[in-house]
Parts: structure tokens; C-alpha cells; sequence
């Protein structure tokens, strides 16, 4: 058999394991019901970015989702830590996923009597963008954002059906990737990131129908820094295609300009200068030995 030389490390079952042997049981919940949350923490040059506000919006996710922590946060930041060091990656993500575990019995169907479970990997970054900056081209979605009535936007989980539809809508009409509006008709999100308009130097960012992304407060407090009027408020569809620049936020990758949505170029079509600062403050940020955790 050909050995799988993948970078990358997983941990399951309190044991650390390369990344093609790690494995979730058929019966676990968090896999046959999407009943799990998670955080995905980013690491460039081996210096994890904002690590202690990754986990505790972690923490904040299974309260949400009613989930007890499989461990402490101690143990959380060591595993994590570890995870960077065997991956043997410069530059990657970390992902940390609490289920609801496997019914003890088949009897069993309470969630209430399950036992939680943790499971982690890191990998290198899943590109959402080509590297060049020539900047994205997105589609509004048919697709409706899932209500936060129905599944809370801030907790971060795998309900992920309807940003993959929307996703593959942007496929078929030939653009990168999709934003979501919300059932009120305003800009929610995108399949995997934050969305900002910038209108006469007034970065605008939607304030409901959303996950409250790390690399979104980056930005809203980068643009406190540099000086800059940064607001959560409502965007409208015809607002957005109609801003000056266009930009989204990701864990993924961090800063992403967008050229077009809908096939109407935004702006000159090119990054703009706000988001040109915003992104450049935010890698010195990814490098600062202020805001990471570095691996020895």
C-alpha cells in the first residue's frame, strides 16, 4: 500500500493520529444530525491567530447548543497547540468540533443523557479565493439564509445545507462564490464568510442573520485603529452592488476583495483603498506576537 504522506494531524478519542486514519462513529450525532458545533482557528508561520477568543467563542457555542465541554479550555488551548506542532505546517487551520456523542444505548434517545465528544484537526487552508487579489466574483443567492429563530447564526455548526446550495447556485452561474440574504430581504452572509460594503469611507457590516466571525471583529476593530467609521447595520441588496468597495472576511484566508456581484463590477472593479488598509493591518496582525500564539 502506498503510504499517505498528507500534512496534517487529527485527534480522536483523546489520542493524536494522522489525518487519514481519524474517523467519527456512524452512530455519533454529530454526524448522522448535524447535532455539533465548531471553530476553525487560522495559524500562519506557526503563530496561531487569536487562539484564547477562538475558544471562548467555542465555550459559547456548545452553551448554545446545549452541548457540555468534553474538557477545559486549558486542555482546549494544549490540544490545539499540539495539533500545529504534529501537523508539520507553516500555514493552516485548526478545526475543534464538539458532538453530542453516541446514544449509550440503543434504547437511549435523550440528548440530554449523551456524553460529548471532541474531535480536532488541522489542515492547510481550504482556498476560497485565488492568491493573486484579483478579487472575487459572487452571486446573490436565491437561496434564503436559515432564520436565527430557527438555528442561532452565532453558534457556529454544521448546518451548512442552505450555504451549500447557495454555493453551488453560484456555481452554475459562473462566479466564485455567494452571498445569502435573510428572511427580512437584508444581506445575512456568505457560505463561509463575513460581508462588508464600504460607502464614502463607512465600512457598514450586517448586524443579524450572521456568524459574529473572529476575523469580523478583526476588521471592525482594525478599522477603530486606523481611524475609520466601521458599523454593524442592515444592508440592503441594491446597497451592496451599489458600494464603493465590496469586501468579506473568512477564517479561511482572512481579507477577500469582490470585482463583481451579479455580474455588475463593484467599484473600479479593483481593490479598494479601504480594503487594501484593512487587509494589510490584518496580516500585520496574523504576524504579531500581540494577537497569536506562536508553536514552538
Amino acid at each position: 500500500m502506498m503510504e499517505n504522506t498528507e500534512q496534517g494531524c487529527a485527534y480522536v478519542n483523546g489520542a493524536f493520529v494522522s489525518l487519514h486514519e481519524a474517523a467519527v462513529p456512524l452512530l455519533d450525532w454529530g454526524f448522522n444530525k448535524s447535532d455539533v458545533v465548531y471553530d476553525g482557528i487560522p495559524f500562519h508561520q506557526r503563530k496561531i491567530f487569536r487562539l484564547a477568543d477562538h475558544l471562548k467563542r467555542f465555550e459559547e457555542s456548545m452553551e448554545k447548543w446545549r452541548l457540555p465541554p468534553p474538557c477545559s479550555r486549558e486542555e482546549m488551548f494544549n490540544i490545539s497547540i499540539e495539533l500545529v506542532r504534529r501537523s508539520h505546517l507553516n500555514d493552516g487551520i485548526i478545526y475543534l468540533c464538539t458532538t453530542r456523542g453516541v446514544p449509550p444505548s440503543a434504547e437511549i434517545r435523550d440528548p440530554a443523557k449523551f456524553t460529548s465528544r471532541l474531535y480536532g484537526w488541522a489542515q492547510a487552508i481550504p482556498q476560497i479565493a485565488s492568491p493573486d487579489h484579483s478579487g472575487l466574483t459572487l452571486i446573490i443567492s436565491s437561496v434564503p439564509r436559515i432564520p436565527e429563530s430557527s438555528v442561532d447564526a452565532t453558534a457556529k455548526n454544521f448546518h451548512w445545507g442552505d450555504l451549500i446550495q447557495a454555493r453551488l447556485e453560484a456555481g452554475d452561474r459562473g462566479a466564485q462564490n455567494a452571498i445569502l440574504l435573510g428572511h427580512d430581504g437584508y444581506v445575512a452572509e456568505g457560505a463561509g464568510f463575513n460581508v462588508f460594503a464600504v460607502n464614502d469611507g463607512i465600512i457598514k457590516t450586517p448586524d443579524h442573520d450572521c456568524l459574529k466571525g473572529i476575523t469580523r471583529r478583526s476588521v471592525l476593530e482594525i478599522a477603530a485603529h486606523l481611524g475609520i467609521d466601521a458599523r454593524e447595520a442592515n444592508i440592503t441588496a441594491k446597497e451592496l452592488v451599489a458600494a464603493d468597495e465590496v469586501f468579506i472576511s473568512s477564517s479561511a484566508g482572512g481579507i477577500f476583495a469582490v470585482s463583481s456581484i451579479d455580474d455588475l463590477t463593484i467599484g473600479s472593479g479593483a481593490t479598494g483603498p479601504i480594503t487594501e488598509l484593512i487587509r494589510n493591518k490584518y496580516w500585520e496582525w496574523r504576524k504579531s506576537a500581540e494577537h497569536t500564539t506562536e508553536v514552538q
